[in-house]
């Protein structure tokens, strides 16, 4: 799925998905791709909600994404569902510059968890907001 709205575009779709060393929590990956036509690098990742969470990362150096690119986005998440849970408004919270100025992507995900209690990510929307443009930088 790819983002509607004005400035940075990118495409999220999760790719692969196993166990980790700890029960309930997961290696989730995802193919994130730079639809623009001009490069951005991404500082830090946050997976906030309580169903499927992960710590904020930050990149130093920030991952360099060039123009029409993809890169592989791996994060251990925490997922203790159920089978057969579905978690709704889970976000994948991505921040970058693009075109010198700070954006923020906010990845809505629905999580299904299958029979064996694995969770399944689909990327639902993908909106962005420039960072400060509400008065606010953090």
């Amino acid at each position: 799925m790819s983002v509607e709205n004005e400035g940075p575009k990118i495409e999220v779709e999760q790719v692969e998905r196993g166990a980790s060393e700890k029960l309930g929590r997961w290696l989730v990956k995802w193919h994130v791709r730079n639809v623009t036509e001009t490069p951005m690098r991404l500082f830090s990742v946050r997976v906030p909600h309580g169903k499927f969470k992960a710590e904020e990362s930050e990149f130093r150096p920030a991952v360099k994404i060039p123009a029409r690119d993809q890169f592989i986005l791996d994060r251990v998440v925490a997922c203790e569902e159920p089978p057969n849970t579905i978690v709704e408004n889970a976000f994948l919270i991505l921040l970058v510059n693009w075109q010198e100025n700070h954006w923020r992507f906010f990845v809505r995900l629905r999580i299904t968890v299958d029979q064996q209690g694995r969770p399944e990510t689909a990327t639902e929307s993908i909106t962005v907001q420039q960072v400060g443009f509400s008065g606010v930088s953090n």
